[in-house]
């Protein structure tokens, strides 16, 4: 009994979105025992450890794991309004799981070498400069980024679309103890809103996450200018500019890859337009609707991401592993294995160990 780890057992009950009195009700055991086993005032025994392990559905080995978990206070969120306190735990429990899971993977496995590094907006300056920056860092030609999840991963990031399980919650991202950057996005997003958020995920891992931030600065408006001059540089898209109304930005989302909105917010925050040609544009776009989803034929192809599924298929492939075996190595069941990792395969080598 020694060898289990209490914060697992709330990680996996949080992850299948129980409180205390639930998962003691559905266990049939009085009220406060797992409270009294989280908060390590009493021991769980074999018998009852048993019982949590099938009600929750997590193999014995996930509660003997000693990972660290991060706090809410470490994750930032792209958030539009406020998210129930269950359904953020819920999410945040099942990203550390995924977390786990990929920091157990690549132990095995060379990505892609992370070129990311810190961007100090305070000294260096701004966000705009710092999408410039990282422009050039990476060598992304002229014109759009053609595939935004692609460069993120050959620059060692990796991108996982996750169900928050709400559409009040784009995007979450940290680094791994390891230092792994890790986006999470909303599986849900239209392409165009997809593709921004992880460029504002990409602004949050470069300026702020890690880094020491004056509590009145505005790191999600900071993100922001960062996604919009990163998939949308103003020298570009200014050079082509005329007169703002529906068919023009409909033609630069056709080649942007970027929603009307933002086009016309980057149109007033660069002095293009003026605040009231603003508010009448943001007024025709509501009156069409356009402001929950964009016409279907301007529709952006949604990105999927590549990286974890090459882990998988290089530990099946090269490592001989079955995939009951990398659901085993990662402590789950091989449901939860598939459901969580299951994506593209991208090229990628193993390396040797002693």
């Amino acid at each position: 009994m020694s060898s289990i780890n209490s914060e697992m057992i709330k990680l996996a009950r949080e992850s299948r979105g129980f409180n205390q009195a639930e998962l003691c009700e559905g266990l049939d055991i009085a009220q406060g025992t797992i409270s009294k086993i989280e908060n390590k005032l009493m021991d769980c025994s074999d018998e009852l450890l048993a019982k949590i392990s099938t009600f929750l559905n997590y193999p014995i080995s996930f509660f003997k794991r000693s990972d660290s978990i991060f706090p809410s206070s470490y994750l930032y969120y792209r958030r539009k309004i406020s998210v129930g306190r269950k359904i953020l735990s819920k999410s945040e429990a099942r990203m550390n799981i995924i977390r786990m899971g990929v920091e157990k993977l690549i132990d095995q496995v060379e990505l892609p070498e992370i070129s990311l590094g810190h961007w100090d907006v305070e000294k260096m300056g701004s966000p705009e400069l710092a999408a410039k920056f990282l422009r050039e860092k990476w060598r992304v030609s002229k014109g759009r980024v053609e595939n935004l999840t692609r460069l993120l991963e050959k620059n060692g990031i990796v991108v996982i679309h996750f169900d928050f399980e709400t559409d009040k919650l784009d995007g979450l991202s940290f680094f791994t103890e390891k230092s792994q950057p890790i986006i999470f996005v909303n599986r849900m997003l239209p392409g165009d809103r997809l593709r921004f958020t992880i460029a504002h995920e990409l602004g949050h891992l470069l300026m702020h996450i890690g880094q020491p931030i004056e509590f009145e600065r505005d790191i999600e408006n900071e993100a922001f200018d960062f996604a919009s001059e990163f998939l949308v540089p103003i020298d570009e898209f200014s050079s082509e500019f005329q007169n703002v109304d529906l068919k023009f930005l409909a033609n630069q989302k056709r080649y942007w890859m970027v929603s009307m909105a933002s086009l016309v917010m980057k149109c007033k925050d660069n002095k293009l337009i003026t605040e009231n040609q603003s508010k009448y544009l943001f007024a025709q776009l509501s009156s069409l609707g356009y402001r929950k989803m964009e016409p279907p034929e301007l529709a952006v192809e949604r990105e999927l991401p590549t990286l974890i599924k090459s882990i998988i298929s290089i530990f099946q492939k090269e490592l001989g592993y079955t995939m009951e075996q990398l659901a085993d190595t990662t402590s789950l069941s091989r449901k939860d294995f598939e459901r969580e990792f299951n994506m593209e395969p991208h090229g990628l080598r193993v390396i040797r160990r002693n």
